[in-house]
């Protein structure tokens, strides 16, 4: 035990139950169930692994407690039906085996119904305007006690396929939500007006869970905040935690509605945020009532958690993404390892993917950019040591380049890492420079330190020739030597006022404090925020209809959100036609006009370096092209073909 985080691994009462530590796997819905509902293997082995990483409590996410009054996913546990219980049950058990506590989220959407997947009426408190074209109906009495008995009937459910805590939704937008909020619930009867009336429905939900699994955990969820004039405030919510005061075992505090989609930033909070920016309302709440308090959103950092606990801000710290990123972080921090973690990025592609109904198409599959083995825990246990050690050599110390080595060496095979500079890294190196992409630097000094501590032979200042390459007589050969940046072809690109968005942090000298940056894909944007946050006025331009369409969905609204708070001015659906001495030239519209800059930034992408990848297709039996030497692309994609080649190379 590491006795500097001693306190998170203090053992604490929870209702008529010991947890163990103070770390729970927070509520993360996985959308590639069976089509009737039911968990596949490959779900429960997602489960199973955050439990052997260490939770406490391991949440499996969101369930339906009734398709006859609305579903907002296709594919959503199916706790209204018993079919369910053969897969419920082999996870709770994969979940205990580890000494966890299986829980499971009850949700019913109300206005929130997707009617793509659901024909009846969208039930609500109050009528109003529907949000995906279809009005909502107001709930009369006789269907609202209906509902209530469908959650009761659900946790019923739960119970008997051996759920041990019960989360009912009461935040982000949902049903309980909708009648908490003075914004959704117009209501003139008992269940509308006054906080204690608005509040009646969760206790009925509460009451009757209550009655129909007595021995059950429950944890109640709730935003601390709307963050929206008119809506549910802290005080407000302060308020209705009194209310529910020992009734539940947990109040779980979040942030946000999805009826606000601006909100979803501090729900799921962004790189741009601070770390732990809704703890204080959990903090607020914890001040008010006896019932022990969780706090969520973005608390991967070890520190930052022990800081939580032991200030008594709360009692338990909720993780979803950071538990993504890495679901060995608890047992890492019990255990000393703390700079071997996995640091979630806030990038948000693993939720973006399947963000329905903003995304075109829902992949059902949550992915990560640090964890090539986030959804597929099932597939991956097929990972076997090397049958017979191979001689492989790796040439380029980025981040594909590090993560093969890593995942060869641990399978044991004989790996050969060279890299043309002194250090390693790669396109990652930027990252220190850069105040949101902290936690990216954090992933590349854990990548260095694997390669280090791992029987790797590193050869820094190593250009390698196919001629080298053949001298070493490897058995594989993994090219990982990552992407040149592109030079569009426009009249002054070779200007002295141009700077290569690519190697930029190294060139600040040259960088004037007017800025226009060629290229609204993702790293022109996330550079434009980075300049404009030092001061510097920046204007960015894009040729295609719209900025940033590269990043994950959440991390695209985050972006243009930053964009506009921090006055960048911005151009879509414009050329630049010529880089002068004063800028440049743009056209829009078939409209000229000149754009004055002291300096403009190249941000119009990468090329694959193909040519000299091929140069060294013959220097070994088996030839791996990874990362962006293979496509220009991203982290994500570069760490996820290095674990491959490194898992797979036999």
């Amino acid at each position: 035990m590491d006795k500097k985080y001693q306190k998170l691994f203090e053992p604490m009462r929870l209702g008529n139950r010991i947890i163990k530590n103070r770390i729970e796997s927070a509520p993360l819905a996985l959308s590639n169930l069976t089509p009737d509902c039911c968990f596949t293997e490959e779900n429960i082995a997602v489960f199973e692994r955050k439990a052997r990483g260490g939770a406490a409590i391991v949440n499996m996410g969101e369930s339906r407690i009734d398709l006859k009054t609305g579903i907002s996913h296709k594919l959503c546990l199916a706790l209204d039906s018993d079919a369910v219980l053969p897969s419920l049950l082999m996870a709770t058990d994969a979940i205990k085996r580890h000494n966890s506590i299986p829980a499971i989220e009850l949700v019913h959407p109300g206005g929130r119904t997707n009617p793509e997947y659901y024909d009846g009426p969208i039930w609500a408190p109050s009528a109003r305007k529907g949000h995906l074209g279809k009005d909502y109906t107001a709930l009369d009495e006789e269907t609202i006690h209906y509902i209530v008995e469908r959650f009761g009937d659900a946790a019923e459910m739960a119970m008997y396929g051996g759920v041990e805590m019960i989360t009912i939704h009461g935040g982000h937008g949902w049903l309980i939500h909708e009648f908490l909020s003075p914004l959704h619930n117009q209501r003139t009867d008992r269940f509308g007006g006054s906080l204690e009336n608005r509040a009646r429905f969760a206790l009925m939900v509460i009451d009757n869970i209550r009655r129909k699994c007595p021995n059950m955990l429950l944890e109640f969820r709730m935003s601390g905040t709307e963050y929206v004039k008119g809506g549910l405030t802290i005080e407000d919510q302060v308020e209705f935690a009194k209310l529910i005061d020992g009734k539940v075992d947990l109040i779980h505090v979040s942030s946000g509605s999805f009826h606000y989609p601006e909100t979803n930033q501090k729900m799921f909070p962004n790189m741009f945020m601070p770390h732990g920016c809704n703890v204080q309302y959990a903090e607020a709440i914890k001040k008010e009532v006896k019932t022990p308090v969780a706090t969520v959103g973005g608390l991967g950092d070890p520190d930052l958690m022990l800081d939580i606990v032991e200030s008594g801000k709360a009692d338990i710290v909720c993780l979803a993404r950071p538990l993504l990123a890495d679901p060995d972080l608890p047992d890492k921090i019990r255990t000393g390892r703390v700079n071997d973690i996995n640091p979630c990025q806030r990038c948000n592609s693993c939720i973006s993917e399947s963000f329905v109904p903003y995304v075109k198409y829902c992949t059902r599959i949550v992915r990560c950019t640090v964890n090539p083995v986030a959804g597929r825990e099932y597939t991956e246990k097929f990972v076997r040591p090397a049958k017979v050690p191979r001689k492989v050599l790796v040439v380029g110390g980025g981040p594909a380049g590090m993560q093969a080595a890593v995942s060869l060496a641990d399978r044991g095979h004989e790996v050969i890492l060279a890299e043309k500079n002194a250090y390693l890294g790669g396109a990652m190196n930027f990252a220190k420079h850069v105040s949101f992409k902290k936690d990216m630097d954090k992933f590349m000094h854990v990548l260095i330190d694997r390669v280090n501590k791992r029987k790797i032979t590193v050869m820094l200042n190593t250009t390698v020739t196919p001629e080298l390459a053949g001298n070493l007589h490897p058995d594989a050969l993994v090219m990982a030597i990552g992407a040149e940046p592109v030079k569009p072809p426009i009249p002054g690109v070779d200007g002295k006022n141009t700077v290569l968005a690519i190697g930029m942090h190294d060139n600040m000298d040259k960088v004037g404090e007017n800025v226009l940056i060629l290229g609204g894909g993702l790293v022109g944007c996330e550079e434009a925020i980075w300049l404009a946050e030092q001061g510097r006025k920046v204007t960015l331009i894009e040729m295609k209809p719209e900025l940033c369409r590269d990043a994950p969905y959440l991390h695209h609204e985050a972006v243009l959100l930053e964009l506009a708070r921090l006055g960048v001015e911005t151009y879509t659906d414009t050329r630049c036609m010529e880089i002068t001495q004063d800028g440049a030239v743009a056209e829009k519209n078939g409209e000229r006009f000149t754009m004055y800059a002291d300096t403009v930034i190249i941000a119009a992408g990468v090329r694959a370096r193909i040519e000299e990848v091929e140069r060294f297709r013959n220097c070994a039996e088996e030839f791996w092209i990874i990362g962006d030497c293979k496509q220009g692309r991203n982290v994500a994609a570069a760490v996820h073909e290095g674990y491959d080649a490194g898992s797979y190379i036999e």
